[in-house]
């Protein structure tokens, strides 16, 4: 049997519900191969995710700054911005929502530095290929649909609607299967 066969069988494309391997990953590697390096008793409260240290026999926080991102009960949240978000579509274009913090130093009217922040939600994606996080809008998703003639065409008029963008992303999902190795 050849290596090619073998890694073939060795892979199953993502579809929904797929059997993700419960547990903390540490790198967005350990994601793409459905293998958290974290797999211990662990539980999410509020926002934020504790793992169980046997040694202590308690409950550990854990630094979402840390770590990549978890999979639990057939989700998978990413950390961001702090937290921790669901990604709502899976797929080489993995979409997300997530409350983006904006920090402004400012000057006030006496003369003294004063730090500002604003939170807004913004609507993400992440690149399965390359592993970074951009925001979904029209300039950053339109690189991937002029990759694919089709997706192009279809959406040449694309507008700036956050509707219309995740239904391109879903469209370009669909036509850009990713693998994960088999559980």
């Amino acid at each position: 049997m050849s290596a090619q066969v073998i890694e073939e069988e060795s892979v199953v494309q993502y579809y929904r519900g797929f059997p993700f391997q419960e547990g903390i990953y540490t790198s967005f590697q350990e994601f793409i191969e459905n293998k958290p390096k974290i797999q211990s008793n662990f539980e999410r409260r509020g926002d934020q995710l504790f793992v169980y240290e046997d040694s202590s026999e308690r409950f550990i926080r854990v630094n979402p700054n840390r770590v990549w991102g978890y999979s639990q009960a057939g989700n998978v949240y990413i950390s961001q911005e702090e937290t921790y978000w669901r990604l709502i579509n899976i797929g080489a274009l993995s979409h997300f929502t997530a409350i983006a913090i904006t920090t402004i130093q400012t000057v006030d009217n006496f003369g003294f530095p004063m730090t500002q922040q604003s939170k807004s939600l913004q609507q993400l994606f992440l690149d399965f290929e390359t592993g970074k996080v951009k925001a979904l809008k029209y300039q950053y998703l339109k690189p991937y649909i002029e990759r694919d003639p089709l997706l192009d065409k279809r959406f040449h008029r694309l507008k700036k609607k956050d509707r219309e963008l995740i239904l391109a992303l879903k469209a370009y999902n669909e036509l850009h299967p990713i693998y994960f190795p088999t559980p």
